[in-house]
């Protein structure tokens, strides 16, 4: 199972490294599907993390690499003095836009939900962000159905992630989609990752009021 994980200037470490590990990881007990895990950026030069502390070799650009089944979307931060949540640029979403068009499986990790929604392929369906995310995402992207105190949903083929950490639970849940339940557990005993464990309190949003919709 191909996976492309999208890296551009300014993206959280956390966000691209989680689920990457979690398919690494996954791969150690040898049931398929196989995770082909790689870097894909738009163009082939270093890219710069967020507060640039990490430079990274994309593996491939859009043009170059294996055809992905599934497509990892990180947040951005950007590297200026405000150090702003922001979209990747025009070209990342055009990409996504284009892929998740052909019916590929998305997951977007954090903030890396302002990517997606700037594809406007999310209009209509449910979706969740990082809690301090979710006003922004409303007041800019109608339409969407943001769901609260929850570290990912599923919706077709969008999979949106909670927070940073919580990338880890969209992969882990992909992994006991395809590799069944064990898998997904040993994986995270592996990563001494507990996927039980309560929000944090402070944390904690008002639910949605559907009636006010």
């Amino acid at each position: 199972m191909n996976i492309a994980v999208l890296v551009f200037n300014g993206v959280e470490l956390v966000d691209m490294n989680g689920p990457l590990d979690v398919f690494l990881h996954a791969n150690r007990f040898n049931v398929a599907p196989f995770y082909n895990v790689y870097t894909v950026a738009a163009t082939p030069v270093p890219i710069i993390s967020e507060g640039g502390v990490v430079t990274i070799i994309p593996q491939y650009t859009f043009e170059t690499c294996p055809d992905p089944e599934l497509i990892v979307i990180p947040g951005r931060i950007g590297n200026d003095a405000d150090s702003t949540s922001i979209p990747a640029k025009p070209e990342v979403v055009e990409y996504v836009r284009q892929m998740a068009g052909k019916g590929k499986l998305i997951l977007s990790v954090c903030v890396g939900l302002y990517t997606l929604a700037e594809t406007g392929l999310l209009a209509g369906r449910k979706a969740t962000t990082h809690y301090l995310a979710i006003d922004y995402v409303e007041s800019h992207y109608k339409g969407i159905d943001m769901i609260k105190n929850v570290r990912y949903v599923h919706d077709d083929n969008f999979i949106t992630t909670g927070g940073i950490t919580s990338g880890i639970d969209g992969a882990l849940y992909v992994v006991e989609q395809y590799n069944g339940p064990d898998v997904a557990l040993k994986v995270a005993n592996i990563m001494v990752y507990n996927r039980e464990a309560a929000l944090p309190p402070g944390t904690i949003l008002p639910l949605h009021d559907q009636s006010a919709s």
